[in-house]
């Protein structure tokens, strides 16, 4: 009963995230990156580890546990670089590096990361067969605007998805006022 009650609690502050806890294999066009505070973090950690341990002694797959994990631990304030290069470097296949690099760079860009975009873009690479025409097209837009944010070695606070494209979305449109051309990397798909 008590783990059924954290579930339904984690899937309320988090619904996004909390799919990764599902058995079936997660969207890769999902935003996984907006902020939960640290109790929520935590409390989805440890339902995470609960359903690790199931999957394990079931010999179910596990990869998308340790991406849910990852999140928990960047939401608490750890550093995940070494996490990261573990699950890079145990990846059995496609989909699941292009889900480990889009959700590690939408870790990252939501706190305006210098690495993020490199991430988002070997994402989106390896995540173009899997995404229907409506899901690469809206990645495609995220990542372009994603290119006007300003970014540093410096985290900064987290941000929502739509508080990060309002802002990008912003500064594009003053940096075309000012006679700045942004070249657009995907002409052959989009307008």
């Amino acid at each position: 009963m008590k783990h059924e009650k954290q579930l339904v609690e984690a899937a309320n502050a988090s619904p996004i995230a909390a799919r990764l806890l599902g058995r079936q294999a997660p969207s890769l066009s999902d935003w996984y990156g907006d902020p939960v505070g640290k109790d929520v973090a935590q409390g989805l950690a440890a339902i995470a580890q609960d359903e690790l341990r199931t999957r394990l002694c079931e010999g179910g797959a596990c990869f998308q546990l340790h991406v849910l994990l990852l999140i928990c631990h960047f939401r608490e304030g750890r550093g995940i670089e070494l996490e990261y290069e573990q699950l890079a470097a145990s990846c059995g296949i496609k989909r699941e590096r292009a889900l480990l690099e889009l959700v590690y760079g939408q870790l990252l860009i939501s706190c305006k990361c210098r690495d993020a975009v490199q991430h988002l873009n070997i994402g989106f690479s390896l995540a173009v067969d899997f995404l229907d025409s409506s899901d690469y097209f809206r990645l495609v837009r995220q990542h372009e605007l994603f290119d006007y944010l300003p970014v540093s070695p410096k985290p900064s606070p987290p941000l929502k998805l739509e508080s990060l494209l309002s802002e990008a979305g912003v500064i594009k449109q003053l940096q075309e006022g000012a006679g700045r051309r942004y070249d657009n990397t995907h002409h052959d798909t989009v307008g």
